[in-house]
């Protein structure tokens, strides 16, 4: 397959560029042309709608040696002489049309078809492209037949407002090269090629002015290698439903922010209900650790009152037969009366003592001490959860905030850039380029063919 037309084909795919080519033999025209036309007598129509593709031949570096360009005029149905505007020198027409060329103006025979001369351009270019190579790490200008590992940076340049789109092609022999590496771009492989292609849009952010690439290279050999700077890209652009879509996007990507700050909201709160409950259980649990120690010294203080009384009551008899003693009584009714005492306060006493002494075993017994224990027990492992509950709540916190930040960021740093057509709107109104070779041109290509 023709080398040219690979990377044609790859201009194509990339960026949709189409080409037109005849095969007509060429004509030159000069001022003092044979066949001299007029437009006296003539039906003469404008050039309307013309294209024009400049061609530069540089050298490995990007450096210009010639320039040269190609204008073609859509097929007019009507009037018989073309009339157009050039600022081209040494003229050459591809058709079999008579032209003529005087003072920058030319009149064409209209024969219906497309029209499609040539000619060389001396002015400045509003387009450029540099490239700079390294080869093992060392900046080098000659590569040809070179080995190692080969770095090339195209750095594309657009002067102008208009967005222009850079597309570099290389056709490398398959053999000769191997694990490439590229930054905006890619490679494929094609007819034995191996076919890089890089994009890029100079002077419009976000687009990139630059292509970058680096691969092994053995006996190095690269059979074509050009850069295409294309106009028009943006102007024919429907925004209207991609408009719509990235509306769309917009409100869901708020939705979500949105809901992310609900979660973080709803933390807050949770963690503001869960600190109420934590003091409060902390308040009970104190409560009932008091409760516990209290009904302790209160079993404790039971238990030692009821010795003294059990104590005390060991010899009851002894207090009140010293108070009867000093009694002027007769033997007779001492003793009388010491053995009624004995009798019946001994008995009663016996029977209090049994009372006081079922009372401490009961007190001992007593369950209300056991479930004050086991209270403070549950009320101690409840608020060990808690705590655990606590950190496990600022963990949760943290995350939250974490998905709230990020989702922010998501919509702010990614969907809201990805959305924003502005800048497209923008390229869609700027790019409408009026050419270099003369007038009414609403497409321009250039095309930097480098020597390598």
């Amino acid at each position: 397959m023709n080398k040219k037309l690979i990377a044609i084909l790859c201009c194509i795919m990339l960026t949709g560029c189409t080409t037109e080519t005849k095969t007509n033999k060429t004509k030159t025209v000069k001022e003092e042309t044979l066949v001299v036309l007029s437009e006296e007598g003539h039906n003469v129509k404008e050039a309307v709608n013309k294209s024009e593709t400049i061609t530069v031949k540089t050298n490995t570096l990007g450096e210009i040696k010639s320039t040269k360009a190609e204008v073609t005029i859509p097929s007019i149905s009507e009037g018989d002489l073309i009339k157009d505007t050039t600022i081209l020198k040494d003229i050459s027409n591809k058709g079999d049309e008579n032209i003529t060329l005087n003072d920058h103006q030319l009149l064409i025979e209209n024969n219906k078809n497309s029209i499609q001369y040539e000619g060389t351009l001396d002015t400045t270019l509003p387009v450029d492209v540099d490239v700079t190579y390294y080869l093992d790490g060392q900046k080098v200008t000659n590569i040809k037949g070179k080995t190692g590992t080969l770095k090339a940076v195209f750095k594309y340049k657009n002067n102008t407002e208009t967005p222009f789109v850079a597309t570099t092609i290389m056709l490398l022999p398959q053999e000769t090269v191997s694990d490439i590496e590229i930054k905006n771009g890619k490679s494929m492989l094609m007819d034995n090629y191996q076919a890089i292609v890089g994009l890029g849009c100079p002077g419009h952010e976000p687009f990139k002015d630059s292509m970058e690439v680096t691969m092994k290279i053995k006996n190095f050999q690269c059979d074509y290698m050009s850069t295409v700077f294309t106009d028009g890209m943006f102007k024919d652009l429907d925004l209207s439903e991609l408009t719509k879509t990235t509306d769309q996007l917009n409100q869901s990507s708020q939705k979500l922010v949105e809901g992310a700050a609900q979660l973080l909201a709803g933390c807050t709160t949770y963690g503001q209900y869960l600190h109420t409950y934590m003091s409060n259980v902390s308040k009970v649990s104190d409560g009932a650790n008091a409760l516990l120690e209290g009904s302790k010294q209160y079993n404790a203080s039971t238990q030692a009152l009821i010795k003294n009384l059990i104590s005390s009551m060991n010899n009851p008899t002894e207090f009140i037969q010293s108070k009867i003693n000093n009694i002027d009584l007769t033997d007779e009714q001492r003793i009388a009366i010491n053995k009624a005492i004995s009798e019946g306060v001994q008995e009663s006493l016996i029977q209090n003592k049994k009372s006081l002494e079922q009372l401490s075993q009961l007190l001992s017994q007593s369950p209300v001490s056991k479930q004050l224990e086991t209270l403070s027990s549950s009320l101690s492992e409840l608020s060990q959860a808690g705590n655990e509950l606590s950190q496990q709540y600022q963990t949760l916190v943290t995350g939250a905030k974490s998905l709230s930040e990020g989702m922010s960021l998501f919509d702010q740093e990614g969907i809201q850039k990805i959305t924003d057509i502005t800048t497209i709107k923008k390229l869609k109104e700027k790019d409408n380029y009026s050419g270099l070779s003369g007038n009414n041109i609403t497409n321009t290509k250039f095309i930097f063919e480098m020597d390598i």
